[in-house]
């Protein structure tokens, strides 16, 4: 950014000025004091309905931090209602990944990665374009000239600098302090006996989970490189007998073009996986305990409908998925290992709150006081 000595004490006033300013101080509480002043300008950037194109979303609408940072769609439609193909992933911890989405291997930084959904136009995720956000921004001049001050050192308003707020504010959403890490860490009462049995069923042999599902987010594989994995979930044999993936949704067969890689997709992390469904890179899992039966089973036959077919026949399934047998017992033990991997709940969290009002209340969520009026809805 530059800065020097000599424009510290300016960034500093600038940031009094925004704490003091009448749209701040209706939300001001102590909790704000740990977040800096270009995490505070994320915050107010990732709920604001200005950043899609209709404005009829926020980044918090598909990420909401009451919902483990993810939503309840098993797929999100696009700003003018069309489907998608992508299941929404949970942004928590999202700044210890190296690779952040699920099919596509080329965005490697928070920035590039929030660059996809925000101007992305196949799907219209938010349908932005650079002139049409900065436009938005600049009209709100009293609201966003001294939190940009704050952040900068001037009000100017950049894409750079966009992307660089909310990728500081999205680096705030991370939380390894679970159950499961306080007994690694030496707690042997951090879990009950059938969370220990699941462990232990995790890290066995049998299941073998732990080959793919290891490091601190358990989303490392334990001896190959790649991140990107077929799991059997779908077989559709075609005319040639090939069995492939849904061809509207091939995983990374969709950025490379290469056979070998239909079907792959990133391993996510297991960390609050119990709050975070529906499940699979499609969310057409609605129980956890179905992605064990597809995992016992040595990958997923589907019966009827347009994915009809024998997942456990496609070629690139990863050959450690050779299926196991898992009793009733076994099972809820897994489960309930699972559920020591939740995080606390962060909707809470000053810093983790809506600043805007809600552009269509909800009984189940509560305004702050004096929030901000939301964008409105665009024709």
């Amino acid at each position: 950014m530059g800065v020097t000595f000599h424009t510290v004490p300016m960034l500093l006033l600038s940031l009094l000025l925004v704490l003091s300013s009448p749209l701040y101080a209706a939300q001001k509480t102590i909790d704000d004091t740990r977040l800096t002043a270009t995490q505070i300008l994320g915050r107010y950037l990732f709920n604001d309905n200005r950043l899609s194109k209709t404005g009829n979303r926020s980044c918090a609408l598909c990420h909401a931090p009451d919902l483990g940072w993810t939503n309840r769609f098993a797929k999100v439609p696009d700003i003018n209602g069309n489907p998608t193909t992508l299941n929404t992933p949970s942004l928590l911890n999202s700044v210890m990944l190296t690779t952040f989405m699920q099919r596509q291997p080329y965005l490697t930084t928070l920035e590039d990665a929030i660059t996809l959904p925000l101007f992305s136009l196949h799907p219209s995720e938010m349908g932005m374009t650079d002139t049409l956000l900065l436009t938005r921004l600049q009209q709100a001049p009293a609201l966003y000239q001294p939190l940009f001050k704050a952040s900068f050192g001037d009000s100017r308003i950049t894409t750079t600098r966009v992307l660089t707020a909310l990728s500081h504010y999205v680096a705030t959403i991370s939380d390894t302090n679970t159950a499961y890490q306080a007994f690694l860490d030496g707690d042997n009462t951090a879990l009950n006996d059938q969370q220990q049995q699941g462990l232990a069923l995790f890290t066995s042999q049998r299941l073998n989970c732990f080959q793919c599902h290891s490091g601190s987010l358990l989303n490392q594989p334990l001896s190959h490189s790649s991140l990107y994995y077929n799991t059997g979930l779908y077989g559709i044999k075609n005319k040639a007998g090939i069995y492939n993936y849904p061809s509207q949704e091939m995983g990374l067969r969709h950025f490379t073009q290469q056979p070998f890689d239909d079907g792959k997709f990133r391993i996510p992390s297991l960390i609050n996986v119990t709050n975070t469904g529906p499940w699979g890179h499609d969310g057409s899992f609605h129980h956890l305990g179905a992605v064990l039966d597809s995992y016992a089973a040595g990958g997923r036959v589907i019966t009827i409908g347009p994915n009809k077919g024998d997942g456990r026949q496609h070629p690139n399934k990863d050959p450690h998925l050779q299926g196991f047998t898992l009793t009733t017992t076994e099972k809820q033990a897994l489960l309930a290992f699972f559920s020591s991997l939740n995080t606390r709940d962060m909707s809470h969290d000053f810093a983790h709150q809506n600043p805007f009002c809600q552009i269509v209340p909800l009984k189940t969520k509560q305004d702050l006081p004096n929030c901000i009026a939301p964008f409105p809805l665009q024709k």
